[in-house]
């Protein structure tokens, strides 16, 4: 079946994941995020942002700057719903809606806690990688949180619920260990923003120029 599926704002894949995802929340940054509509009505939603740095580091040593990572998939119970098979849509925001120049390698995570398999991955190109335990927080309203929010580790009260086990999958587009030679080769560069962080370093943000000639890529090598 086709299905309708739209670029949207954080705030209706939040919307979804208080009434239909185990954490009941969604963060509060996205670089992108796409919805499935049926009949008007919001039926699965997908959250994409980079990872935490550590994360990013893990996952992509070479060049942390490539990753991104899906933090939220959600879909309304099948009951309601259509749509059969959430990791269709998925797929067409992996190899049509996100830059993969710009990201190359994808990161997500499956929590067996939740009694999550990673199925919907597979399903969906996705290689199954690290396994670990993981501590559970949550805020004081009951939702799940991380330490790590909005660029900051430990700046929130959160209570400690356990633990779980995590699973992480990965989708790349290039060979391992060439995350930044790709973004190189479509022209990707950092350049300055003009501002200064605390530290005295300077910040830095991701452009796009000319891709590289295939001259300049072979005298690259």
């Amino acid at each position: 079946m086709t299905f309708d599926l739209r670029r949207v704002s954080l705030s209706v894949v939040r919307e979804l994941c208080e009434a239909h995802h185990g954490y009941r929340s969604a963060g509060g940054l996205a670089v992108e995020a796409f919805a499935v509509f049926e009949d008007g009505r919001a039926v699965a939603g997908y959250a994409w942002q980079p990872p935490p740095p550590g994360a990013s580091a893990s996952v992509c040593p070479e060049e942390p700057g490539a990753v991104l990572g899906l933090s939220r998939m959600v879909a309304v119970p099948r009951s309601e719903r259509f749509l059969r098979h959430v990791s269709k849509p998925l797929r067409v925001q992996m190899k049509t809606l996100i830059d993969r120049t710009r990201w190359p390698v994808l990161v997500t995570y499956s929590d067996e806690g939740q009694g999550h398999t990673g199925y919907v991955y597979k399903c969906s190109g996705w290689t199954a990688t690290t396994r670990r335990a993981a501590s559970v927080s949550v805020d004081a309203s009951g939702a799940r949180a991380s330490r790590y929010s909005n660029g900051q580790t430990g700046g929130r009260a959160l209570i400690r619920q356990g633990s779980t086990v995590i699973q992480r999958w990965e989708h790349w587009v290039c060979e391992r260990g060439q995350a930044g030679a790709w973004m190189a080769m479509h022209g990707w560069q950092r350049t300055p923003t003009g501002k200064v962080w605390k530290s005295g370093n300077q910040a830095m943000t991701w452009t796009k120029q000319m891709p590289l000639t295939n001259a300049a890529r072979r005298g690259q090598r």
